[in-house]
């Protein structure tokens, strides 16, 4: 009977902690914040449940003392209870009002700290403590009535040497920069603000307190920020961030590989979001195990039949037929298993598979293929061109998957509309429409190999950019092409 409050850091979910990762993979219980970066909930079992408190300025999901009552309730439960915040729970995340509130309730507690945003800015060139310039780091909430905003406190923090880190204080702020003028401070005081800290589209503003002040007055500096006053603000700090800095990009892959790809895709500057909008669903292999023994040529047409191959076969050593590999990504899960792939096709496309094929095939061969339920059907009609005998397994098929806080992507494209979707196959391209529609204006399509492309000319209505390969690099390249990023 634990709750666990944890920091889900800023931006990209590889700056979660390790100890975050672990409790959240055997969470039955989530509470989340709407700041969180929606992949993270992804890390959770699949009997997970999930509970949206995300709270706007003026527009409460739930008030905090809702949320302490809900933690109080699911704690008392039992099982695991993870209440998920941005940043850190206890810097300005209110998780000292949550603790107590579980302790008044006879639950127990544990903290998980996370990255605060305020010690994300050295991700874009702020450094809050540099030598020479810094000797301190003050932090402050601007979320305070405004009859407070004037007296000691503002004094206080206007005569400190070091840099002042203020977190919710976009609004407030030109009353804020009035009161720390009045406290001494020149407004031409060095200032900046970093807005989405932590994430690939994160912009910074650098000026001085004055500018700063008018910037926000003007909406130019928009929430969620954190806004720096002081001289380490002027240091010229340009961090390499990337070639597709900034980009929005949602990528429609099946589990793990949506994951993967979204990560990838992230230590090139993009803020991405994985959709495994379908999961693998096994089919009868009855009749693939007993062509097994008196197959001459086993084909397999993606890394995920490997498995089920492992499955079928009672021994994998008393495997007769050589084995034929859609690619290299399907000969290394081979390897893995102990097994050697006889032929790889290059590219590792539908295309290339057929080639491969008319190439080793001959005339009287048995060809066995296991293989997706809506697979091409290039490779099976060169084998058959061949002379062969073939006979197909559907050892599975792509269902349609839940995906959790769907909600919190929406309002994140609402906020940063997509700039391009990845998808997978066709079948994905499928998934997509039927769940978000079509694509928005502006947003590029992004096709793995040629099939998947024309589904989305079918799809969609617009012409997809199509990888020329089936690696992650391809796909850098292919979205640096897309978008001029040279």
């Amino acid at each position: 009977m634990t709750v666990y409050l944890v920091g889900a850091g800023c931006g990209t979910p590889a700056l979660l902690t390790l100890a975050a990762k672990e409790i959240l993979s055997r969470a039955d219980h989530v509470v989340y914040d709407r700041l969180i970066h929606p992949d993270l909930l992804q890390l959770c079992p699949a009997s997970c449940r999930f509970h949206p408190v995300g709270k706007r300025r003026d527009d409460h999901f739930l008030s905090q003392e809702g949320i302490n009552g809900l933690l109080l309730s699911l704690g008392q439960e039992g099982g695991t209870v993870v209440r998920l915040k941005g940043g850190d729970p206890f810097l300005f995340g209110r998780g000292g009002e949550e603790a107590l509130a579980l302790q008044e309730g006879a639950v127990f507690w544990q903290a998980i700290p996370g990255l605060s945003a305020a010690l994300a800015g050295g991700m874009v060139g702020l450094g809050p403590t540099q030598r020479g310039l810094a000797r301190s780091l003050t932090v402050a909430t601007g979320q305070t009535e405004k009859e407070a905003l004037d007296g000691a406190f503002w004094s206080a923090l206007a005569a400190s040497p070091g840099t002042l880190a203020l977190y919710m204080a976009v609004s407030l702020f030109p009353d804020i920069a009035r009161s720390l003028q009045e406290g001494g401070l020149s407004p031409q005081t060095a200032a900046a603000a970093v807005t989405w800290a932590g994430w690939g589209r994160a912009k910074v503003w650098r000026g001085t307190l004055s500018g700063l002040a008018e910037a926000a007055r003007r909406g130019e500096v928009k929430s969620p920020s954190i806004l720096y006053v002081g001289a380490v603000t002027e240091l010229p700090l340009r961090p390499s961030r990337g070639p597709l800095q900034g980009l929005q990009i949602a990528c429609c892959r099946p589990a793990p590989q949506s994951w993967e790809t979204a990560r990838f895709l992230e230590t090139f500057g993009a803020d991405t979001y994985s959709l495994p909008l379908l999961r693998q669903e096994g089919l009868d292999v009855s009749v693939f195990r007993r062509s097994l023994p008196r197959a001459d040529w086993i084909v397999l047409t993606s890394p995920r039949g490997v498995p089920l191959l492992k499955d079928a076969a009672e021994d994998l050593r008393h495997i007769r037929g050589r084995l034929a590999a859609i690619g290299k990504g399907t000969a290394e899960a081979l390897r893995r298993q102990g097994l050697v792939a006889d032929a790889v096709a290059a590219p590792e496309t539908s295309q290339g598979l057929a080639r491969l094929l008319s190439e080793v095939v001959v005339e009287g061969d048995r060809v066995l293929f296991l293989r997706n339920e809506r697979g091409s059907d290039l490779a099976v009609e060169a084998a058959r061109s061949r002379g062969a005998v073939v006979e197909e397994c559907a050892a599975y098929r792509m269902v349609s998957a839940a995906v959790p806080a769907e909600e919190l992507y929406r309002e994140h494209w609402s906020d940063s509309p997509l700039d391009a979707v990845l998808f997978g196959s066709a079948a994905l391209a499928e998934a997509w429409r039927d769940r978000f529609g079509p694509l928005s204006e502006g947003c590029r399509a992004v096709a793995w190999g040629r099939n998947c492309g024309e589904a989305v000319r079918d799809l969609f209505g617009l012409e997809p950019c199509v990888m020329e390969t089936p690696h992650l690099h391809s796909l850098v390249e292919t979205l640096r092409g897309a978008f001029d990023r040279g």
